[in-house]
């Protein structure tokens, strides 16, 4: 068994397209860019943006991720791949609110809750009060609930 090298359990959040307020002060960046949150967790986050960003800059950010307001987050950039004008800018949180970081380890089990159900073959698993349920874009969420991202 390989053991998890992760703190953090990371959701997947492709869906989700957004103007984020990035400031970077060794880049003396502040601008809103729009980004694709390709995946969050407590512990940080993966951005795909037309914006490189230089290894080991500090970063603020600021959106609202349906529902879940980052606000004044504070990371570092851990690693960017780049192609064709398009980056991934993978951020370490720095400083994140203790009721955010919770309320994305709910959203966290949440989405390994649904994964077990959906593995053991239960039916009707999906519901709008899922913590998960506004970034979820699972096929079982349109089939069950008619819902469309």
């Amino acid at each position: 068994m390989v053991k998890e090298r992760r703190k953090h359990r990371r959701i997947p959040a492709v869906t989700v397209a957004k103007q984020a307020l990035v400031e970077s002060p060794e880049t003396k960046l502040k601008k809103e860019v729009p980004a694709i949150i390709y995946n969050v967790s407590a512990g940080g986050m993966a951005l795909i943006t037309f914006l490189s960003l230089p290894v080991n800059a500090s970063i603020n950010l600021n959106f609202n991720l349906d529902g879940l307001k980052l606000k004044d987050v504070e990371g570092k950039i851990v690693r960017v791949e780049g192609k064709e004008k398009t980056y991934l800018v993978v951020i370490a949180f720095t400083k994140i609110r203790a009721e955010v970081k919770k309320r994305i380890n709910m959203m966290a089990d949440a989405f390994d809750l649904c994964e077990t159900r959906r593995m053991m073959g239960e039916e009707n698993i999906c519901s709008a009060e899922c913590t998960y349920y506004k970034l979820c874009a699972k096929p079982i969420k349109v089939e069950i609930s008619g819902y469309k991202n």
